[in-house]
């Protein structure tokens, strides 16, 4: 789960209920609107400013920085506790061995989740909010809540990737890339055997099949389900415990 305003789509049919059943891989802001099975990061500078609601999570998974680490003279504090696990990402698609090399990252943390979810086990997958672009004129689903998505980097200074500036530009700078770049970051995925549905119609991102949030309801309807998130948080965190750069 990113988040894109395609979303909005989901929150209108009652989007919430159907995540409670499923196993969740919410990325970066979303811990404050949803409790995922996993609580996910790519920058650790977006962990630090939540991390009054990142302590509490059970299940936090993040990329590898050197500032949990090594910190850097001048810059702010990244804090940790016992739940959270780092893994380290890669620019470079290591497939099966992505694990212990490195997943695949480039530049957005929506490829480090999918990456893990493929890597963990998992082969039905649908993306939610991987828009990649303005839809309904926002770029994410949370766009109108005050502070929703703006951190505090290295120096304490806020940011944000969410909306355009004042020129018209994204605030989240690869989405200003053109329709192949942006396709060629999601194309490496095309290798695996997973079923990955892209769940955005007006995503700029094709290397999926697409559906609307109707269907994706209609398949999860087919094939009814009810995760137990304890269970399914432990056996996560058995997997991934062996590769935790965590120093604890």
């Amino acid at each position: 789960m990113a988040s894109g305003n395609s979303i909005s789509d989901g929150i209108k049919l009652g989007l919430s209920n159907y995540l409670e059943h499923e196993v969740v891989f919410g990325i970066n802001d979303n811990i404050q609107f949803i409790w995922p099975t996993a609580a996910m990061f790519g920058d650790w500078t977006a962990y630090a400013s939540r991390f009054d609601l990142y302590k509490e999570h059970p299940l936090v998974i993040g990329r590898y920085d050197t500032h949990f680490t090594h910190q850097i003279e001048g810059s702010r504090e990244c804090p940790k506790h016992d739940n959270l696990i780092l893994l380290p990402g890669s620019g470079k698609y290591n497939g099966a061995e992505g694990l212990s090399k490195g997943l695949y990252s480039a530049v957005l943390t929506g490829a480090f989740a999918l990456s893990l979810a493929i890597r963990v086990g998992f082969h039905q997958i649908f993306l939610l909010g991987f828009d990649n672009c303005e839809i309904n004129g926002k770029t994410h689903f949370y766009q109108d809540v005050k502070n929703a998505g703006h951190y505090q980097d290295y120096a304490n200074t806020q940011y944000t990737g969410v909306g355009k500036d004042e020129h018209g530009n994204f605030r989240t700078s690869f989405y200003n890339h053109s329709d192949d770049s942006i396709n060629d970051l999601w194309k490496p995925f095309e290798v695996e055997d997973a079923m990955i549905y892209n769940v955005s119609l007006d995503s700029r991102i094709q290397v999926f099949q697409k559906i609307g949030y109707q269907s994706m309801i209609t398949i999860l309807n087919q094939n009814r389900i009810k995760i137990n998130q304890e269970e399914a948080q432990k056996e996560i965190r058995t997997i991934l415990e062996p590769y935790n750069k965590l120093e604890k």
